[in-house]
């Protein structure tokens, strides 16, 4: 026999790297070069994120956050997890856990017991390459209308979502009929129980993270870029949503505008307030009533008489509010406008700020307003299809209309984006921006539009509103300073804000002539509030707190706050959060007021939509969190056994100790038989029908199951362990 030639010692073999083709050029970010389209006809899906907070949101980009090595890859489900998970899954068919388990790779007629065979999968779930290569071993179209269903929610109605698929790739409802029962012979999908031909797809809670994990590069929107693109309602300036909001407010407040007896503004007064805000809108813009709906519908604005005017108390309120909350109640005023606004704004910020084309978009928000229209009728029982085709035609032009999506068009095609207004409304920026104005000699304010919104209304109450522009023009006149004083400003109190925020300070000249204008008034004044008080050393701890600002109404002196006795259980629990150390009782001062309507108003409406707040899997799942209600799809055949092996199914189901336990428990409250496999000292299986009397324990500390066997009248006891398989007949 020939040896191999040993090697040299002194031998080194040299690995190489494998270099990818180096390209050149720039791109658009997709692997092809600027100006190339990706294919819009492919599968348009996407699951967006929840929207309660940018920095936890699902990164869906095929690029972005993916697993670098095989250990990486292993999915780290934490106890209480696979708990979760095994839980589900005890509840689902026997025959539903086996498809799975051997779509995953395993072989379910090898797992001794169905307990065993719930952990591994499980344990598989956990596993990126097991479901992926799943994913990956299953046909084009299978993966089509898999995503499609995650796109809907995972729950979609039968004979609808077949008409579905036929709508979007093609084909007849009998062959999607067909792949949706081969998804189901995978393990990949459910169904739920039929009423009079009806049931609904539905892919179990477990499977959909481990499936959006696989399946990234069906979960993607096309995106576009081009140099010759033309932006259609694009405007030199475009500011945050808040700024517009609060310079809007401001202007009401100084020229209340009169309404006819329909209920509209004057067009004279109309004429003025576009005029006024030519650079932020056009005339008869559908912005500025979006503006004008969100101020009045959130009571920062209010009808008295046959005008417009400010409620102080409520625009504050908003303006403290944490960036998020504002957030949803411009989400819950944009929903109004389009149903699911909201989820669309996110499924578009996913697309990190690239454009998307108007059909593969429409298909998205079809389906996934398809899919709520499934949810809400599976919960309400209505599982009947409608006797009116569904035809919808969505347009996206009440987004565009409101400033929220820039419309762009390429050729004959159109394609959408967020505003950078809407941008920073997602994406709130960690700074304040602008935090100091310029105050002029000549008692002008230049308050420029990235400066903090408070600032504006501040600025607003002492001063007039002149111009409205990246910077807005204010002016100081004794007229403001009376008015301002009439609100509430003390003397003092408009200095030091004037010092304090503007970058070259107090102007000799403007502090002399506001002390002639402001007099003596002011010199004493009575307070009916409720007080906050805290030491020296947790003042810059306490002002800096995002969650406890919204409280503090005025800062008197250092240490020394005014805070909404309305909200002082918030308050309360605010401070507990943050570290802060309260004390059990608060000092009693005399007849406690009540508190602003206008803000309490405000903070039911904050506390509405930060209900609506829910997470996108939460919705999608809702409809089918007992799993006790999945069965298999019609038509479902049995995991096939391996050649040479015994039939089991007509044998009775293997089940472990703690599982025959319930199954007699059962068995003898309802008076009934059981069908098992016992196995004898000499391993002999017997298969015996018994009448169950109860579960024992031996002299040995052995668990046993005394009962009577059929047709022989003789009564036994038969070791729990020793049963292999059981069922109640």
């Amino acid at each position: 026999m020939e040896q191999a030639e040993p090697t040299a010692p002194k031998r080194r073999r040299r690995r190489r790297r494998r270099k990818g083709p180096r390209t050149g050029g720039d791109t658009n970010g997709n692997g092809a070069p600027r100006g190339m389209r990706r294919d819009l006809s492919g599968p348009t899906v996407n699951l967006p994120a929840t929207g309660q907070a940018p920095n936890r949101r699902m990164a869906l980009h095929p690029n972005r956050g993916r697993p670098s090595s095989s250990t990486s890859r292993r999915r780290r489900f934490s106890r209480a997890d696979l708990e979760q998970i095994n839980g589900y899954l005890s509840n689902l068919p026997e025959q539903y856990v086996a498809n799975l388990y051997s779509g995953l790779g395993g072989q379910p007629d090898r797992v001794p017991s169905r307990e065993r065979m719930i952990q591994l999968t499980g344990k598989a779930l956990g596993q990126d390459g097991r479901m992926s290569a799943l994913v990956r071993g299953i046909h084009q179209r299978d993966r089509q209308a898999l995503s499609i269903l995650i796109q809907c929610g995972g729950l979609a109605h039968h004979s609808e979502f077949c008409a579905e698929l036929t709508l979007s790739l093609g084909g007849t409802d009998k062959e999607w009929t067909r792949v949706l029962g081969a998804l189901g012979q995978k393990g990949l999908l459910a169904a739920t129980e039929e009423s009079e031909g009806h049931f609904f797809y539905l892919i179990p809670q477990p499977l959909m993270g481990p499936l959006i994990d696989a399946m990234r590069d069906e979960l993607g929107l096309p995106t576009f870029e081009h140099e010759e693109m033309r932006v259609l309602n694009q405007r030199p300036f475009s500011p945050p949503l808040d700024f517009s909001l609060t310079t809007l407010a401001t202007y009401i407040g100084q020229h209340p505008p009169r309404l006819t007896q329909r209920q509209e503004i004057f067009k004279v007064h109309k004429d003025e307030m576009d005029a006024f805000f030519a650079q932020v809108w056009d005339p008869d813009s559908e912005l500025f009533s979006f503006h004008i709906e969100f101020l009045m519908t959130n009571g920062m604005v209010e009808l008295r008489g046959d005008s417009l005017h400010l409620n102080r108390a409520a625009i504050e309120e908003w303006l403290q509010l944490d960036p998020e909350d504002q957030r949803d109640l411009v989400f819950h005023s944009l929903n109004r406008r389009l149903p699911s606004a909201e989820w669309l704004i996110w499924a578009i910020y996913d697309m990190g700020g690239a454009w998307v084309a108007e059909r593969p978009l429409q298909a998205l928000y079809r389906r996934w307003r398809r899919g709520e229209d499934w949810r809400d009728r599976y919960r309400k029982g209505q599982w009947s299809s409608p006797k009116t085709a569904q035809r919808e035609g969505y347009s996206f032009a009440p987004l565009a209309d409101a400033g929220i999506l820039e419309l762009g068009q390429w050729g004959q095609e159109k394609f959408y984006r967020l505003s950078a207004r809407a941008l920073r409304l997602v994406e709130p920026p960690e700074d304040e921006g602008f935090t100091q104005f310029y105050l002029t000699p000549s008692f002008e304010i230049m308050a420029p539009a990235g400066m903090a919104p408070i600032l504006f209304f501040r600025i607003g109450e002492l001063a007039e509103l002149t111009a409205c522009d990246r910077a807005n023009t204010y002016k100081i006149t004794e007229v403001s300073i009376e008015q301002a004083l009439e609100k509430g400003w003390r003397r003092e109190d408009i200095f030091e804000f004037l010092r304090e925020n503007s970058q070259i300070g107090l102007p000799e000249n403007v502090e002399d002539t506001l002390r002639g204008w402001c007099g003596q008034r002011g010199d004493v004044e009575f307070h009916d509030l409720t007080m906050l008080s805290i030491h020296r050393s947790q003042i810059r701890r306490l002002e800096t707190n995002r969650a406890i600002k919204p409280f503090l109404l005025h800062r008197f002196v250092p240490g020394l706050y005014a805070v909404d006795r309305a909200r002082m259980e918030e308050l309360k629990a605010a401070l507990s959060e943050g570290g802060f150390s309260v004390a059990p009782q608060v000092r009693a001062y005399p007849d406690d007021p009540a508190g602003v309507d206008a803000r309490k108003r405000l903070l039911d409406l904050v506390s509405d939509a930060r209900a609506g707040r829910e997470d996108t899997l939460t919705r999608a799942h809702a409809a089918d969190t007992d799993p006790s209600l999945v069965n298999l799809i019609p038509g479902t055949k049995a995991t096939p056994s391996k050649k040479g092996r015994r039939k089991k199914s007509a044998l009775p189901t293997r089940r472990s100790p703690r599982e025959i336990q319930d199954v007699v428990a059962g068995a003898i409250k309802g008076s009934k038989k059981l069908d098992m496999i016992y196995v004898t000292r000499s391993m002999e299986r017997k298969r015996l029908t018994v009448n169950p009397e109860r579960i024992a324990t031996n002299a040995q500390g052995q668990q046993v199951l005394v009962a009577s066997v059929v047709g022989d009248g003789g009564r036994y006891s038969y070791q729990v362990v020793q049963i292999e398989r059981m069922d109640a007949v």
